[in-house]
Order: structure tokens, then C-alpha cells, then sequence
């Protein structure tokens, strides 16, 4: 059994600065108002087009009406209080830095996936084969009972509690993984010993039979 004592005492997310880090915070609400931001969005987003059906051309519509009337209605109010109307003709609203790196954390992402699922279809061992096959299937399964929406909705859920739960109870679920585990692969090798060993055994004995019937025959053959 591994040694959860480091484990439990370092950080899910370890301290860095950029985007990790604030994806780090939103995840495991240290920020509070950024993750309840994002599950508010989320939970909006499914309940408007999946719940109600709405159109996604009218709503992005609607919220670029709503945003332009707040604009107007934000200047002449300011005006109106003569305070200092702000300048925002040449304010940068989406830095070019910020792009290129996020483009950038979803291209490595992807790759990460690609070479994980490459590395565990090309190892050769027909456990962590059998793995992956019941893993995909089970995905399968489960994209066949809701849509795509519903399961993007459902991922954010998970990704913003479960981790927090991981973290709060690390110690527990990784007891409970370590024996999960250690049965798994007392069943695997059970498996492997009664059923597959047995197979191979029954193949070569009759590939044996099937060459000492094919030498006896030739044998005869020759004496003839």
C-alpha cells in the first residue's frame, strides 16, 4: 500500500504562476466568486438550450443586444453625472499573449490524450487492452443515453467538485483505490491462470495430436 502521508499534506495543485494556477483556484474554490461564476454559466447554458431549446444564434444575439444597450445606457449616465466618460476606443479587451497560450494548453492537452491512448494500445499487455476497451465502451454507453450538451454540462460538474471532494478526503480514496486495484488484479490473473492458461494448453496439446497423427501418417506412407 503507497504512502499517502506526503500526499495528503501537498497540494492537489502545486503553487504556480499563469493560468495553471488560476485554473487550479477556480477548480478547488479558492476563488470563490470565479468558480460559482462558472458553474452559474454552465448550469445557465444547459438549462437554455437543452431544458428550454433555445436557438444559439438568438441567444448570443440577445446577449450582444443586452450588452450594447448597457453601453449606451453606461455612457449617457455618465454624462449625464458629468464625470469623466472613460476612453475605451483603444483598450486591448483580448491580449494576443493570452490566446496563443491558451491555444497552446488545449494542443498539448490533446496530444497528451492522443499519446496515452497511442502508449496503452501499443504496450502488449491484453489487461491494460481490456481496460481501455471497457473504459471507451463505457463512454459510449453513456453518450448514447444523453447529448453531447448534457455531457459537456455534466464534465464541468464533476471537474468543479470533484476534485475539491479528492482533496478533502485524499487519504480515504486512495485506501479505497489501492484495494479496488489489488482485486482487480487478483481477478485478472485468476482469469488469466483458469481460463486463458487453460485455452493455451488445450491449443498446443491439439496442434501436438494434430502433428503426431500428420508424422504417424507420413510414417505409414513411407513403409507402403
Amino acid at each position: 500500500m503507497p504512502d499517502t502521508s506526503e500526499s495528503s499534506t501537498a497540494p492537489f495543485f502545486p503553487s504556480a504562476a499563469g493560468p495553471a494556477a488560476t485554473l487550479g483556484d477556480i477548480i478547488l474554490w479558492r476563488r470563490p466568486l470565479w468558480s460559482a461564476l462558472v458553474v452559474t454559466v454552465a448550469t445557465a447554458t444547459w438549462v437554455l438550450f437543452d431544458v428550454y431549446k433555445f436557438n444559439f444564434v438568438t441567444v448570443v444575439v440577445w446577449i450582444g443586444m443586452a450588452v450594447v444597450t448597457s453601453l449606451y445606457l453606461y455612457g449617457h449616465l455618465v454624462r449625464l453625472f458629468r464625470k469623466e466618460e472613460p476612453d475605451l476606443t483603444n483598450r486591448q479587451f483580448v491580449r494576443e499573449e493570452r490566446v496563443v497560450e491558451a491555444a497552446r494548453s488545449v494542443g498539448s492537452g490533446i496530444e497528451l490524450a492522443v499519446r496515452c491512448l497511442v502508449r496503452m494500445s501499443t504496450n502488449g499487455d491484453w489487461r491494460v487492452l481490456t481496460h481501455l476497451v471497457v473504459e471507451l465502451g463505457f463512454l459510449a454507453y453513456l453518450g448514447s443515453l444523453v447529448d453531447f450538451l448534457t455531457l459537456v454540462y455534466l464534465g464541468v460538474v464533476m471537474v468543479m467538485t470533484l476534485p475539491l471532494a479528492y482533496k478533502k478526503n485524499e487519504r480515504k480514496i486512495l485506501n479505497a483505490a489501492v484495494e479496488a486495484q489489488t482485486k482487480g488484479m487478483q481477478f485478472l490473473y485468476m482469469v488469466d491462470e483458469k481460463v486463458v492458461r487453460r485455452l493455451k494448453g488445450k491449443v498446443v496439446a491439439v496442434a501436438s495430436m494434430d502433428e503426431d497423427n500428420h508424422n504417424k501418417d507420413q510414417k505409414e506412407e513411407k513403409v507402403e
